[in-house]
């Protein structure tokens, strides 16, 4: 129990100081872009239950590439394989809103996963490669410790926003997928907003790469971990 308690204490440090530091220390000044979302009484709103039977419920085989905007994105990650994520603007809009363009600006194909922590999380989406990029506009932050309901429990498989510890509305680009249940120290303070539907072997085989020390944490990869693409799918 103590052993456990340690490694819990050691996590919730890293996340404090490297702590998802997701952005450039240039662009915490940035306004949060308008936005077209719309949330009502029941956004942030969501059954866990359900979310854990559909997590890693279908196969990638599933899904078509489209040209469309859709709720679904495929990543294919090289000499990893494929997996899909569920977007849930209807538990975080703003979020899902501006991950969409994102993808639709194809802003990550050729980025990495710079940073890799099993039991944890896989870190991506920095066009710098180091966790200190963003795509120049940052976001509000859709948790409940910046006023906004949003019950999506931090699980394995669950899609979150990295951001800076402050401002709370530091979001940009870069994302993480947990590998294992994160709640107890994320929850109320990320952005949650999707989930994989498909392909988590996906995440825990990337999740298990060699790493190396970057600055206070085991949590850079040897290899470069190449998203080669996200595309929106439909399911066939």
């Amino acid at each position: 129990m103590k052993i456990t308690k340690i490694v819990l204490v050691l996590l919730t440090l890293s996340l404090l100081f490297t702590g998802m530091v997701a952005c450039d220390s240039t662009e915490g000044g940035q306004e949060a872009p308008e936005t077209t979302a719309t949330p009502d009484s029941n956004t942030g709103y969501c059954d866990m239950n359900a979310v854990i039977n559909e997590i890693d419920s279908m196969s990638v085989s599933s899904f078509t590439e489209t040209t469309e905007k859709t709720e679904f994105v495929k990543f294919t990650v090289k000499g990893h394989g494929e997996f899909v994520v569920r977007l849930r603007a209807d538990i975080a809009p703003i979020t899902v809103e501006n991950f969409q363009k994102l993808v639709s600006e194809k802003f990550y194909d050729g980025l990495t996963f710079h940073r890799i922590i099993k039991g944890f999380m896989i870190q991506g989406g920095d066009p710098k490669g180091d966790g200190t990029g963003g795509s120049g506009t940052t976001i509000k932050g859709e948790f409940s410790q910046n006023g906004v309901r949003n019950q999506l429990s931090h699980i394995a498989g669950v899609i979150s926003m990295a951001r800076r510890s402050m401002p709370l509305d530091s979001a940009t680009s870069q994302f993480f997928v947990c590998n294992a249940d994160a709640s107890r120290s994320l929850d109320g303070g990320y952005a949650a907003f999707g989930y994989v539907v498909a392909g988590l072997e996906t995440v825990l085989m990337i999740s298990d790469v060699e790493v190396t020390a970057n600055g206070r944490e085991m949590s850079k990869p040897v290899e470069k971990v190449v998203i080669e693409k996200v595309c929106f799918v439909t399911k066939n």
